[in-house]
């Protein structure tokens, strides 16, 4: 009886492995194909691309359609690491205030940021072109950071909170008495014991800055601050009849890779957080 439960939880197991794995196995394979529509062979033809960032060089016209690659990257990485810093640095201080101070419209804060995290950023969008507009923000890569900070800072707030209100005040009231001011505990007592916290919210809103793609696609004109996102989806949109699976698949791949770099460097931190609270 426990062999029999022991296999099924393996074949489980292994039936929710195989859902993102088999995709991510036949983009890798679609990738390396030497037919633009289905797997067969192996070429690294379709990674041209890395040595100049021009996706079709051998066709001018298509070349000044879409912007170079490593621009992409580049406008890419500004939103991750912009949204990142943003996200952190004010929900790491805001999380602390909401912790450890009371004051009126407290509950109403916390109620607020969790209906703000709940309602789908797609019914915001209006008001938010109109917004950018108005600031003259639109079409800038500025913008789209703030709307996306905008968006991700409740839950950053919620997790820190969260961790925050997991450490005993005696620890702080400790610092405090060893004459160590507010400012003092929180840089040098506070913001190491939740670091744990820290590390997966600073994560999240780069991988979530990483992987836009609804506000760069509307907010978004000029292509020359077009995101890898929307340069991926300009290839499905534009080349409808002539379309390069291979191509996209590899562009992906180009795509994905940083992201799983990231995981595997920050695998050690990730299972150290516990959301809500500090792991020991």
């Amino acid at each position: 009886m426990v062999k029999v439960r022991t296999i099924l939880l393996y074949l489980v197991a292994v039936v929710v492995a195989a859902v993102p794995l088999v995709p991510l196995g036949l983009l890798f394979a679609l990738a390396f194909s030497e037919h633009p529509v289905y797997v067969r062979g192996f070429t690294l033809a379709n990674f041209e691309f890395l040595k100049t960032g021009v996706l079709f060089p051998g066709d001018p016209h298509r070349s000044k359609i879409y912007p170079n690659v490593y621009t992409a990257a580049a406008n890419t990485l500004l939103l991750a690491l912009g949204n990142m810093a943003l996200v952190t640095l004010i929900s790491s201080m805001a999380g602390y205030v909401i912790s450890r101070y009371s004051f009126r419209g407290r509950s109403a804060l916390l109620g607020t940021f969790l209906v703000i995290h709940g309602v789908p950023a797609s019914v915001l969008l209006v008001a938010l072109y109109y917004l950018l507009k108005a600031t003259g923000l639109l079409n800038t890569l500025l913008g789209v950071v703030l709307v996306k900070m905008a968006v991700d800072l409740p839950l950053g707030v919620w997790v820190l909170k969260g961790f925050y209100d997991g450490i005993p005040w005696d620890t702080e009231i400790a610092a405090l008495v060893d004459g160590t001011s507010r400012f003092g505990a929180f840089f040098r007592v506070m913001l190491p014991l939740v670091s744990p916290g820290i590390f997966s919210i600073a994560l999240f809103s780069f991988l979530s800055g990483w992987g836009e793609f609804i506000f760069v696609y509307t907010f978004i004109q000029s292509s020359t601050n077009w995101t890898l996102s929307m340069l991926i989806q300009s290839l499905f949109a534009s080349e409808m009849g002539g379309i390069n699976l291979a191509l996209i698949a590899a562009l992906s791949v180009f795509y994905l890779v940083p992201v799983l770099v990231l995981f595997v460097v920050g695998e050690k931190y990730l299972v150290r957080v516990t959301i809500g609270g500090v792991k020991g």
